[in-house]
């Protein structure tokens, strides 16, 4: 599964190394399941001038890559904070977080 994963990933980041685009990788440590990744994906794809979006759940990590004229970092750290869930420092915005469903929080606020 980890050789599947890294095979993956590689082919990711190489089909979207071209056309000025830029690669972030965003800590996300409160994520706790499917739905967290399929949440945080969609997120990060309704901002522009994002390309592509994965989430590791085993890493905890966001991989982004995105065009630098219409966005940056900030700007899809906002998104997953937005969508409940820290993005790097950013706090998860907390009324968000508290209508996530409850696979979604973390254990202490279940």
């Amino acid at each position: 599964m980890k050789i599947l994963w890294i095979f993956i990933c590689t082919v990711f980041f190489t089909n979207c190394n071209n056309g000025g685009f830029q690669k972030a990788e965003i800590s996300i440590p409160t994520i706790q399941c499917g739905m967290c990744t399929i949440t945080i994906e969609n997120a990060l794809g309704k901002v522009d001038g994002v390309k592509k979006a994965v989430v590791d759940m085993e890493k905890l990590i966001a991989m982004v890559v995105y065009n630098p004229e219409k966005t940056g970092l900030s700007s899809l750290e906002s998104a997953i904070s937005n969508s409940g869930y820290q993005a790097n420092e950013k706090l998860a915005n907390h009324e968000v977080y508290q209508a996530l469903p409850v696979c979604c929080k973390l254990p202490k606020d279940r």
